[in-house]
């Protein structure tokens, strides 16, 4: 049987993120009658060690973060966490791509959820798909800081796929990261669904 490289992997995972993301795009496109551009130039793996570093380059309580669990042959959670000021430009872009004036806390934290809710089911749902590996979304939930995501990492073996995502519109730039949180089994799981597309491909 042929060795599957760790480099494979994770150029086959990078497809499976990069499609999800433009279909989450394509979502936000339709949804704000605006131009959305999103791209993930790096995606790597972080151990339970280096996760509490991994929230857009800065202290984890500084972010601003979407969560959404999942159950299924992969479960865990998956999250998108913004710097404050990354979130301020994603909502301004898109609001006023609508033609929504109201700067209150209210339209920040919906349009961040809506946002959440289609990147992460996109990126989750294009991973189920090619890989075969189908998750049922528990409900999206959001906070402050990355402790809904570091508590279950607390009470998981697991490991975490990061994702730096770059989002483009009009005037506005944001970065946030998608990290997505696998109980190790799941993790088993999805490296098993990896190699054997792999082998597919090839054959």
């Amino acid at each position: 049987m042929m060795e599957i490289s760790h480099e494979s992997r994770m150029d086959l995972l990078s497809e499976c993120v990069n499609i999800g993301l433009g279909r989450a795009a394509e979502a936000l496109n339709r949804m704000c009658l605006t131009h959305v551009a999103l791209s993930a130039p790096e995606i790597h793996i972080l151990t339970r060690a280096n996760l509490t570093r991994a929230a857009t380059g800065c202290c984890p309580a500084a972010c601003e973060g979407v969560f959404l669990p999942f159950t299924g042959v992969i479960r865990g959670m998956t999250a998108l966490a913004f710097a404050h000021d990354d979130a301020g430009n994603l909502v301004k872009g898109l609001t006023e791509a609508m033609g929504i004036l109201e700067d209150s806390e209210q339209m920040r934290e919906d349009t961040l959820r809506e946002v959440g809710n289609v990147v992460l089911v996109g990126v989750l749902g294009a991973m189920g798909s090619m890989l075969g590996l189908h998750v049922d979304y528990q409900p999206l939930s959001t906070a402050k800081n990355l402790g809904p995501l570091l508590a279950v990492a607390d009470a998981l073996s697991s490991v975490t796929l990061y994702v730096r995502a770059n989002f483009s519109l009009a005037r506005y730039m944001a970065t946030g990261d998608i990290l997505v949180l696998l109980a190790q089994e799941g993790y088993a799981a999805l490296t098993t669904a990896l190699d054997a597309k792999i082998r597919e491909n090839v054959g």
